[in-house]
């Protein structure tokens, strides 16, 4: 039987605020009563550690141990389908004496196995419910001296999410049922004694959240775009009340850009999003994301006109460019309702500046002001994953159009011409890439979630690439 949460009776406009949408009857959890999600990258390996109190047979009496829990949480799963979270371990350490009492009465040697159990807590605003989760522990022998380390692992059953909004996982307190490991052709003549313990009060005993979307339904675009028509928010506007933000994590951004005229590729320092948001309707499913970034100056070498050699600083800065860097992002998400994918779609107003230059290696005094005379209209698109990796581009026939260049020159030159004739016009490409950050505690690299150590190697190497060896 699928496992429900008891909801206390709520106004229309408390589920609103606090982003439950409840699907079948206000249930949150079932277990195994969905069929499986399709995984969403990255997967995010969430580990928790707490103390707790296992009242052990006297005279050994009660005594505190850590126990530190570890299971791999999906980026998001869908509203009617179950998340499947898979591996669950579990690793705690027996004193010495604890770990002796098991063994029959004057034996030094020998070795444990039992079981483990744990509930694992969900809860989502002020529904909650748990997962009961069993875990093995294999044989372990007793060390001569010191204390024995137990490591439990297991599956955790299919969890159905039926509410949209984030959905918590929590650790409670194991119980322990262990027993000597009999000799060959030996069975065990007694069930395992069951230790109950309890967690120590004031502690951390999150694992993780996992956001929780609408499923997609054919017909849902349509409905997404009647909404858009009537006076539904910008991308860029604050959320309504009709809709949950959810607090993006450190998001890095990286751009390339090539400039047609000049067959140059120009690649940026990476960036950072920040105060981003995923923002999601709880009415028609549709979702956004908004933030800002700034764009640290490039220095790119090109052959001006095909035969000069010539290296500038380009920087790429908001159409108040005079009064701020800040560039404000915003943008739609669609889901195909197909394949569950998901892209973004955004347009960004960008100044373009030129400065630092050198012909033939003699500086070029081109002044502080030298911008391009209307913003670049920059209409971006591709695979992103607000939680996980992005990767946008123009259009890749059209691209965009690098407007004329005012401003350009010192002490009475005029270098506007010479500047726009050289690299404006249609043809040029933008490229960015985002990479949410994930924290990894792990001491082996090699254990990290996707997505925690930057971009792929592949990413790294092209950058390098194209800054040594520019078109």
């Amino acid at each position: 039987m699928p496992r429900r949460a008891r909801p206390r009776t709520l106004t229309v406009s408390a589920l609103a605020a606090v982003g439950l949408l409840s699907a079948v009857n206000g249930a949150l959890t079932g277990v195994g009563s969905a069929a499986p999600a399709p995984a969403v990258p990255p997967d995010t390996k969430a580990t928790a550690s707490v103390s707790v109190t296992c009242p052990f047979a006297d005279p050994l009496g009660a005594r505190k141990l850590t126990t530190e829990s570890a299971v791999t949480l999906p980026a998001q799963a869908k509203t009617g389908t179950s998340a499947e979270l898979g591996a669950f371990s579990a690793k705690l350490t027996l004193p010495h004496d604890v770990a002796l009492s098991y063994l029959p009465e004057g034996a030094t040697t020998g070795s444990l196995r039992g079981a483990v159990h744990v509930d694992l807590a969900v809860h989502q605003g002020d529904k909650a419910d748990q997962v009961p989760v069993d875990l093995t522990v294999a044989a372990t022998p007793l060390p001569e001296t010191g204390d024995l380390a137990l490591t439990a692992t297991g599956t955790v059953p299919a969890i159905a999410l039926n509410t949209v909004g984030p959905v918590t996982f929590d650790v409670t307190a194991p119980a322990l049922s262990l027993e000597p490991v009999p000799p060959p052709d030996t069975a065990a003549t007694q069930p395992a004694p069951r230790v109950a313990c309890t967690l120590d009060a004031d502690q951390a005993t999150t694992l993780g959240k996992v956001l929780v979307l609408p499923k997609t339904t054919p017909g849902t675009k349509q409905k997404q775009q009647q909404a858009a028509a009537a006076d539904a928010p910008g991308p860029g506007d604050p959320p309504t009340d009709e809709e949950y933000p959810v607090p993006l994590s450190l998001v890095t951004v990286l751009t390339k850009s090539t400039v047609k005229k000049l067959g140059a590729t120009i690649v940026g320092e990476p960036a950072f999003l920040f105060n981003g948001l995923f923002i999601l309707n709880l009415v028609d499913g549709s979702s956004r994301v908004t933030g800002s970034t700034t764009f640290a100056p490039a220095t790119s070498a090109f052959l001006g006109f095909g035969f000069v050699p010539v290296t500038a600083t380009v920087e790429f800065l908001p159409v108040d460019w005079r009064d701020s860097k800040v560039i404000e992002i915003a943008g739609k998400i669609t889901t195909d309702p197909d394949t569950g994918a998901t892209s973004l779609d955004t347009t960004l107003q960008v100044m373009a500046r030129l400065s630092g230059a050198k012909v033939n290696g003699v500086p070029l005094d081109l002044g502080s002001g030298c911008v391009t005379k209307e913003p670049v209209k920059l209409t971006l698109t591709g695979p992103y994953d607000p939680f996980g990796i992005g990767h946008l581009r123009t259009d890749e026939k059209t691209g965009f159009a690098l407007p004329a260049f005012t401003g350009c020159g010192a002490g009475g030159q005029d270098l506007n011409p010479l500047l726009t004739g050289m690299s404006s016009g249609p043809g040029n490409q933008a490229f960015v890439d985002t990479y949410n950050l994930i924290v990894c505690t792990e001491p082996d690299h090699t254990q990290c979630p996707p997505g925690s150590d930057g971009p792929p190697p592949e990413q790294a190497a092209a950058k390098k690439a194209a800054a040594k060896h520019p078109n």
